[in-house]
């Protein structure tokens, strides 16, 4: 059966991969181990990206004037070298100087093309810590006639000389050293976040899974009360006290209600028995008798709705427990069903449950849902499958439900118009249907029918062992 309509078809085909990307985001920044390890990562990330800015910053100057020592000392000492030492030597000595110390004097010419430097706050505090030690204004560039480094301008005795020196002689990096301590660092600050992150979500972790129990009626899953920190004892001791409270609470009321239904049942007992035995208007007795049937069915709604036990979960073969209700309910003349054969619909249910939740389904559609103009009844049921999701649907062609009243219909006692409450009831059925489908991990979808009619969806787990594929919604 179609399920879903064209157009969510086509929006569904055409949601950008962006919108993706942002739900998966967003469901890890939603949960709270993940928002406290991004929190605690991003807290310690620009820690550390400021105590290095910071170290960079004070590092700044006392670099700035060891590096110009440096480059003054090695000018003044090549002026000291080149000027009193013999013309004839001179060339032996820059030879020497770049042999031990890789420092290169170049006479300058006039025809050299040279490139000034690219000033950084580095090299500009550089260049006029040089000036200021030298007492004069040297010329400072990146490349000299094609090759690069850090070339210094200078004059010997009215001579323009070139001074070339190694570039990482003003490397402002912090190191390899401090790159790797760095990683280190950082590495450090994501494994402490991530067991920082654990120890705060292991107790809502634990304290989410006992509420799911409790909601599932399980009360015996008890939390720690004796360790932890003082704030998670006490609410570890609170969660206990009240799981107890409610057992207590669900034990008495289980005790109270099998007691109402044993007492007012035994009186409906006898008088039924003194209608059949008293009563000589054979009309008037079979009205007794009515009110007495639909007195105990409001009974066993009552307590079919009030039942708490969690209902099993294995593998049902759906399609083959509704045609079995199915084929016990065309027996009646006025009811029509049209389904599929040969379906292939595996779920994980209880199979004594959804049988009641299918038999209160034909009942509810056989008191409100028979065709308009006719006195019959004509339901359509069908299966489908969709990702971990098995959906039975059943729909009937009446007069449908107001639209703003379809999300009452699964209220307890509630009961809609008076299109569809010609029949008496209680108005539990839709109730214990949706109940009952929770507790097995399922949900209940009601809306109105294109052409008319009421349509209810059940979705319910699908088995894994089903491997069949899945057919297009």
């Amino acid at each position: 059966m179609d399920i879903t309509s064209s157009s969510t078809a086509q929006a569904t085909q055409t949601t950008p991969r962006l919108s993706l990307a942002r739900r998966v985001f967003g469901g890890l920044s939603g949960r709270l181990y993940w928002r406290t390890f991004f929190l605690i990562v991003l807290l310690v990330s620009a820690s550390l990206a400021v105590w290095f800015q910071s170290f960079r910053v004070l590092q700044l100057g006392p670099q700035v004037e060891q590096t110009s020592r440096q480059i003054t000392s090695l000018i003044d000492l090549t002026r000291i070298a080149l000027v009193h030492s013999a013309p004839e030597y001179r060339t032996a000595l820059l030879d020497e100087l770049v042999k031990r110390e890789d420092i290169y004097i170049y006479p300058r010419q006039s025809a050299d093309q040279w490139t000034p430097m690219a000033y950084t706050a580095f090299t500009r505090r550089l260049a006029q810590s040089v000036d200021r030690r030298l007492r004069e204004k040297l010329d400072f560039a990146d490349v000299v006639n094609g090759r690069p480094g850090l070339w210094i301008g200078f004059r010997i005795d009215g001579d323009d000389y070139w001074l070339l020196l190694d570039r990482s002689r003003i490397d402002t990096s912090l190191g390899e050293a401090w790159i790797i301590w760095g990683v280190l660092a950082t590495l450090l600050a994501l494994i402490g976040a991530a067991i920082i992150a654990s120890f705060v979500n292991r107790p809502l972790r634990d304290l989410s899974i006992a509420t799911a129990q409790v909601r599932e009626g399980n009360f015996s899953h008890q939390l720690d009360e004796t360790s932890g920190t003082q704030e998670i004892r006490e609410v570890n001791r609170g969660f206990n006290r009240m799981a107890r409270a409610l057992q207590e609470i669900e034990q008495d009321r289980a005790l109270m209600l099998a007691g109402i239904s044993h007492d007012i049942r035994t009186p409906l007992a006898r008088l039924r028995l003194e209608a059949e035995l008293s009563v000589p208007d054979a009309q008037a007795q079979h009205d007794i008798i009515a009110d007495i049937e639909q007195a105990d069915s409001i009974i066993s709604k009552f307590m079919e709705y009030a039942r708490a036990a969690s209902p099993t979960r294995e593998r049902v073969q759906l399609p083959d427990l509704v045609a079995k209700i199915v084929a016990d309910s065309t027996k009646v003349a006025d009811m029509t069903v049209r389904m599929p054969r040969n379906a292939e619909a595996s779920a994980l249910g209880d199979p004594l449950e959804l049988q009641r939740i299918v038999v209160n389904l034909i009942e509810n559609a056989r008191r409100y849902g028979r065709s308009p103009g006719t006195d019959r009844v004509e339901l359509d049921i069908g299966f489908a499958k969709r990702g971990s999701e098995i959906c039975l649907s059943v729909r009937d062609h009446g007069p449908g439900v107001p639209a703003e009243q379809l999300p009452l219909l699964t209220q307890p006692f509630f009961r809609g118009d008076e299109a569809r409450t010609a029949a008496k009831g209680t108005g539990l059925g839709l109730a214990i249907v949706d109940k009952t489908i929770a507790r097995m991990g399922g949900r209940l979808e009601i809306s109105n029918a294109k052409g008319g009619g009421l349509m209810l969806r059940i979705w319910l787990p699908r088995d894994p062992a089903d491997v069949l594929p899945p057919a297009q919604l």
